[in-house]
């Protein structure tokens, strides 16, 4: 295959969605193209600036944020897409002043979900899990539950 033909396959991918340089080299790859010529794709779609890790890492960061995900399945995530481990650290230093509203817009969420469960214990566990799987650390997820009225108890043990 010749380098035109590869790179408007690179192209035809990145105009559906955003790609990570090692995501895209996978796919060129998988559509039969030699691997040094998908690397002069890459590097060609780099130069005209089609192709950013950096912006990629960032802007996918933002997005798994909106949706409800914390710093440990976005970094999770993005090693997954081949980002560099440099790139995950900016972008998630970016995102870190978000995260705690982003994992309550989470909870409150799961909370709806849950509405009919009366058993106060069983709602904070499922909370828990739900948020944990999220990828939330356990400090913000403690903080927003204490916080939150619907995970109270009406009464206390140790009064």
């Amino acid at each position: 295959m010749d380098k035109q033909k590869a790179m408007d396959k690179a192209l035809k991918l990145l105009s559906m969605r955003a790609h990570s340089a090692s995501e895209l080299r996978n796919k060129l790859i998988k559509k039969d193209i030699s691997k040094k010529l998908a690397d002069e794709v890459i590097a060609e779609c780099s130069r005209l600036n089609f192709l950013n890790d950096e912006l990629f890492a960032q802007d996918y960061t933002a997005e798994l944020g909106w949706r409800g995900c914390g710093r440990y399945k976005i970094k999770a995530n993005l090693r997954r897409k081949g980002i560099s481990q440099d790139n995950i650290e900016k972008a998630l230093s970016e995102a870190e002043n978000t995260e705690e509203e982003n994992a309550k817009r989470a909870m409150e969420f799961k909370l709806r979900t849950i509405s009919r469960e009366k058993d106060i214990r069983k709602r904070r566990e499922k909370v828990y899990r739900f948020l944990a799987y999220r990828g939330f650390p356990v400090d913000i997820i403690k903080k927003l539950m204490d916080a939150a009225p619907e995970l109270k108890n009406d009464y206390d043990y140790f009064d």
